[in-house]
């Protein structure tokens, strides 16, 4: 599940939004762009309501990634795997 927050969120926005959703037992990921920051969630998202999310004032939209196996799927890493 990624977060994307709105490109008028603070720092403390983007803090208090990751720390809810470690307060579920998750992992959080930021990336912070140069206009905008995102949020990625690792682990069981079903503990989320995504549209509780929502509701903050400095929240976009929330997604969920649909992609399987996302280390290994080409749309993430292209090239050839070695073993």
């Amino acid at each position: 599940m990624i977060i994307v927050m709105k490109t008028t969120a603070s720092k403390e926005d983007v803090e208090k939004v990751s720390g809810s959703v470690e307060k579920l037992g998750l992992r959080v990921n930021v990336v912070n762009g140069a206009t905008q920051s995102v949020i990625g969630i690792i682990g069981d998202t079903t503990k989320v309501d995504p549209e509780s999310i929502e509701v903050d004032p400095a929240v976009e939209k929330v997604m969920h990634v649909s992609e399987l196996y996302k280390l290994a799927n080409r749309a993430f890493h292209p090239e050839d795997s070695v073993i």
